[in-house]
């Protein structure tokens, strides 16, 4: 059974290509005639996220997590940015968490429930690998971390209103995705991300390929597709087309009910 409602999220590793489908799906819409509000534009400008009002006009709207104001901005600007400061899994987990559940009360599920498609990028599927690993550095039980996750207030409302398309793009060479981290870099988006480092990503795909997490979103009624993004743009981007029109294949809008 379909979801009544239209969410799609793409997770996975930094720099594998998350803002190129989410670019392709964008413009699948827009060649429908579709209205696009990009949430994540909205915040830089103004600081907050969009009220109901200001994004009744539209039919998409463009999200992603962590959010870019308020516990969304903070966690970007000092919790995980390249600053010499160290701050706990526990922390990164718990600030995920209320940012997660501020977005998803105040826009996501209001969006949803309006009838509203929403794409966005990463969810806790990224908590529950990036602080896993975290977690695990600092000698703690994996399957009591992915436990505590799994009980967090906001992590508990999102698997609720769990995407009904899960798109995980991977990549064989982490080697080359750090070479487009670098070009991205060079491009002047520097995420300034503890995260960005080889062997931090290379500890990181096993999880966002394992089977574990597939079946967790599965078993909340998502459907889950992975995407070979190592093959080149127009590869990538083919292949987000051909998951988008087999899983809406009339893409029609639904509303919650």
């Amino acid at each position: 059974m379909m979801k009544p409602y239209d969410f799609i999220v793409i997770s996975g590793l930094d720099g594998v290509g998350k803002g190129t489908i989410e670019k392709e799906l964008v413009a699948l819409e827009t060649s429908r005639g579709k209205k696009v509000f990009n949430t994540v534009e909205f915040s830089v400008h103004h600081g907050r996220l969009p009220t109901m009002e200001e994004f009744a006009p539209y039919d998409v709207l463009l999200t992603a997590e962590p959010t870019r104001s308020g516990i969304g901005r903070v966690i970007r600007e000092e919790i995980i940015a390249k600053n010499g400061r160290n701050y706990s899994s526990e922390t990164q987990i718990q600030l995920y968490s209320l940012d997660r559940l501020v977005q998803l009360s105040s826009l996501v599920i209001p969006a949803l429930k309006s009838g509203k498609r929403i794409i966005q990028s990463r969810c806790f599927a990224e908590t529950l690998n990036y602080q896993l690993l975290e977690a695990l550095k600092e000698g703690r039980d994996a399957q009591k971390i992915r436990e505590r996750v799994l009980a967090h207030e906001g992590n508990v409302l999102e698997l609720k209103y769990s995407p009904t398309l899960l798109i995980i793009p991977t990549i064989n060479n982490v080697d080359e995705l750090m070479r487009r981290i670098e070009a991205r870099k060079a491009d002047g988006k520097d995420d300034n991300c503890v995260f960005e480092n080889p062997e931090f990503q290379r500890s990181l795909k096993p999880l966002f390929e394992d089977s574990w997490l597939k079946n967790l979103f599965e078993s909340s009624g998502s459907i889950v597709r992975y995407l070979d993004a190592g093959i080149s743009v127009e590869e990538t981007r083919r292949q987000a087309r051909e998951i988008y029109a087999e899983v809406f294949p009339t893409l029609l809008q639904k509303v919650v009910t």
